[in-house]
């Protein structure tokens, strides 16, 4: 602030092949961030995929009426429940995706019931069921759709008067690859949510995992009554060391630091994350105003000789939101880093 504007010289283009590729990579994972992080969005999509792979048979054999209506109809109950996830969108109760997906499972059977006669399957559907539960149910509820979808195959299969292959074989060819596709996504996702909850320098809890135990233990605190403090920490002087000794000594001091407070801190009840930078904050549920403060100083205690840390803490009045029991404890802290300041600068 009030420094005179600087402009980089100006740097040639590189060519198009050098950044098409990362480009390509961004946009991707921009698209698919945004499309699987909409439940109803991709479960619209699957009951169209679905849709048209029963249209999709329609051409291949003249139909008996009574199965053609089974398909068509079928076919516009799909296209129909896709047209209300992408008109409801975001205010359908979340509930009402266990009723989509248990609708799909009963379709799904009922088509292969209608089609089998002219030997014609659309088992593979169950897949896009089973794929779907895993990607946003938890994993009882998602287990209870396959074990469902599983069950209905079997009755249907079971109905079937001239299998063109044996049963067990024809449930096993579908089924065996919808659960070891779904094994397989269902270890993706966990990854991908402990990457979204979790520090990758550190592996403390991130700050949005941070703010979502704060409002769990406020909530708590609101029916329980019981006392919860939090404190924010900040190195002192890391920017400096940085700048002097480089970025992989400033990770390392962070990797040190964030071993020896997890050592530090009440295993089970205080929650430690780092908020970003050389900034962590620590939840302390149970914890007054005394009991932060010495939990403070033994983290502070616990660095590493010539690191010094700044701290700030604030223990709920019982009334104020996350954001003001936050800001209150952050003030701490800067006041608490201008002391510092002041001192070193006595000692110069």
């Amino acid at each position: 602030m009030g420094e005179d504007a600087v402009t980089d010289p100006p740097v040639p283009p590189l060519p198009q092949q050098a950044f098409a590729p990362d480009a390509l990579n961004i946009i991707v994972a921009a698209w698919t961030r945004t499309f699987f992080s909409h439940s109803s969005r991709v479960a619209a999509t699957l009951e169209c995929a679905g849709a048209f792979a029963m249209f999709s048979v329609l051409p291949l054999r003249h139909w008996p009426k009574a199965e053609l209506t089974i398909l068509v109809v079928s076919i516009g109950v799909a296209v129909a429940m896709a047209g209300v996830r992408l008109a409801g969108g975001a205010r359908l109760p979340r509930w009402s995706l266990q009723i989509d997906v248990a609708m799909g499972t009963l379709l799904v059977s009922v088509v292969n019931a209608a089609s089998m006669r002219e030997h014609i399957y659309l088992a593979n559907l169950y897949i896009l069921v089973a794929l779907f539960a895993v990607l946003y149910f938890p994993l009882r509820s998602a287990l209870a759709h396959i074990a469902l979808a599983g069950a209905s195959y079997a009755v249907v299969l079971g109905l079937d008067p001239a299998p063109a292959e044996p049963s067990v074989a024809a449930w096993l060819a579908v089924f065996g690859t919808a659960i070891v596709l779904s094994a397989v996504v269902l270890g993706l996702v966990s990854v991908l949510r402990m990457a979204a909850r979790e520090d990758p320098l550190t592996g403390l809890a991130n700050r949005r995992t941070w703010d979502e135990r704060l409002d769990e233990e406020l909530e708590r605190s609101r029916r329980t009554g019981a006392a919860l403090s939090v404190a924010m920490i900040d190195l002192d002087g890391f920017k400096k060391m940085n700048d002097v000794s480089g970025h992989d000594a400033g990770d390392r001091l962070l990797q040190e630091l964030a071993r020896a407070w997890l050592a530090t801190v009440r295993t089970g009840g205080d929650f430690l994350a780092r908020l970003g930078g050389d900034e962590f904050g620590v939840i302390a549920p149970g914890s007054d105003e005394t009991g932060i403060q010495r939990l403070a100083g033994r983290l502070k205690d616990a660095l590493s000789d010539g690191i010094s840390a700044s701290a700030g803490t604030a223990t709920w009045d019982g009334t104020e939101d996350a954001s003001d029991l936050l800001r209150r404890a952050d003030r701490a802290m800067y006041q608490s880093k201008r002391r510092h300041r002041r001192q070193n600068s006595d000692k110069a």
